[in-house]
């Protein structure tokens, strides 16, 4: 009974927004890489097109638009390498997973944000389709010129079918105490016959925010320069003492 009750708890964790309405964030540093020994193979990979897209944009801005309950609102406006822009709105349920992405209103909701003050072995959202998303590691990281508490999310998934293998990874990292993404990082690696090998990789990194201000003195300086001066006031009161 008391197992059933612990289990029971930690399934019933509740979900916290750890965002407010106008807060935004911008996702840049952009990267597409996509190379392959096939000499039929074209970019973007077929089921991929969303690639050509993401290689041609120069960032995504998030604004909150509204919350209810653990349903976010978001504006993302996707700015292009071209300097034209495409204002599209869309939701995710930081609760469930559940997101405008699934009925093709707006891509990029899911894992944009996450909820609050994730623990290790958390899941990342409580729908059956994501109980393998589970926190990894609660790590120290700096974005933005400040060290801030990162949820790690690590993730290898490997599929066959028809002489075709594909091994895909993703490494994304959220900021703790808000639930936004700070870095996402996904691989995928295509056999073919074991003799074709194709493969591409998606980079984007968070470049700006309102979520948190950034410090006109970077926090990871503070420390080094604080154990100096220690060091140095030691040393001091020893030559002071001798």
């Amino acid at each position: 009974m008391l197992s059933t009750m612990v289990v029971t708890l930690v399934v019933a964790q509740p979900r916290i927004v750890g965002v407010a309405v106008d807060d935004w964030f911008k996702l840049g540093d952009i990267t597409v890489n996509w190379s392959s020994n096939d000499p039929n193979a074209t970019f973007p990979p077929p089921g991929w097109e969303y690639l050509e897209e993401m290689n041609q944009t120069e960032w995504i801005l998030f604004s909150v638009e509204g919350i209810l309950g653990t349903n976010i609102t978001f504006q993302a406006t996707e700015h292009f390498k071209n300097d034209t822009d495409r204002i599209r709105s869309g939701w995710i349920d930081i609760d469930t997973g559940d997101s405008s992405e699934d009925t093709n209103e707006t891509r990029y909701m899911t894992g944009m944000v996450i909820s609050a003050n994730l623990d290790v072995n958390d899941t990342v959202y409580t729908s059956v389709g994501y109980l393998t998303w589970k926190i990894n590691e609660t790590i120290v990281r700096a974005y933005l010129d400040e060290v801030r508490y990162t949820n790690h999310l690590n993730m290898t998934m490997e599929s066959s079918m028809d002489n075709v293998s594909t091994c895909s990874s993703m490494n994304l990292y959220w900021d703790k105490p808000t639930g936004i993404i700070n870095e996402y990082f996904t691989e995928v690696t295509i056999n073919q016959t074991g003799e074709y090998l194709t493969t591409w990789s998606l980079l984007a990194r968070i470049t700006e925010s309102s979520v948190w201000v950034v410090p006109e003195f970077p926090l990871f300086l503070i420390l080094p320069l604080f154990m100096i001066a220690t060091l140095l006031a030691v040393i001091v009161y020893r030559r002071q003492k001798n």
